[in-house]
């Protein structure tokens, strides 16, 4: 296991130093906590292994209950992989939005959740099992022997998550950018 716990820029929890980072094997998949330089490499890891076509969505506030909901559909693996080449940072960074990536074709899907926390679906854990293991995170089966960043916050130690800022974009530009290219916000 990886000591120290990096929080990514949007990102702040009292005690994060102490932890690691963590992948719990469960029947449909995955979940986990990863330190901020893991993130982009499960994507990544992700991505190669995802039967395409795939699409990329993305979660924005727009209050405290509510989130837009994002997606660009039926993409090529290149064009996922472009997305993130251009937005990764910024989105592994920011730590008031929420992302993902998935399979058009079996709903596979990777998203990356507030405080660093990550659920992979898949109906095939095999496909992603050597890749994820990789990262160099813990992995157990039992979710009582990982602790994640949602662990820490509580009524003393309440964790905030903040919009950050690359090269004079923040995330809430990503739909606008992207709309040529077919990113559409949810009707639901």
């Amino acid at each position: 296991m990886d000591n120290g716990f990096v929080l990514c820029q949007g990102v702040d929890v009292d005690g994060a130093d102490r932890l690691g980072s963590y992948i719990v094997t469960e029947k449909d998949g995955f979940t986990g906590s990863l330190s901020a330089e893991l993130i982009p490499m499960a994507v990544d890891a992700f991505l190669k292994n995802v039967p395409e076509p795939v699409f990329f969505f993305l979660e924005l506030p727009e209050d405290l209950d509510d989130y837009a909901v994002y997606y660009l559909d039926n993409c090529t693996r290149e064009v996922a992989f472009a997305v993130m080449e251009r937005f990764g940072e910024l989105l592994v960074q920011d730590g008031v939005s929420r992302f993902g990536l998935g399979s058009n074709k079996t709903g596979d899907e990777l998203y990356i959740k507030d405080y660093q926390e990550f659920m992979l679906y898949t109906e095939k854990p095999q496909l992603y099992q050597k890749a994820l293991s990789k990262l160099g995170a813990e992995v157990t089966a039992d979710r009582k022997k990982a602790e994640f960043l949602g662990d820490l916050i509580s009524k003393k130690n309440e964790g905030t998550l903040t919009a950050v800022e690359f090269n004079g974009e923040t995330v809430f530009d990503i739909p606008t950018v992207l709309e040529d290219a077919g990113m559409y916000r949810s009707e639901n």
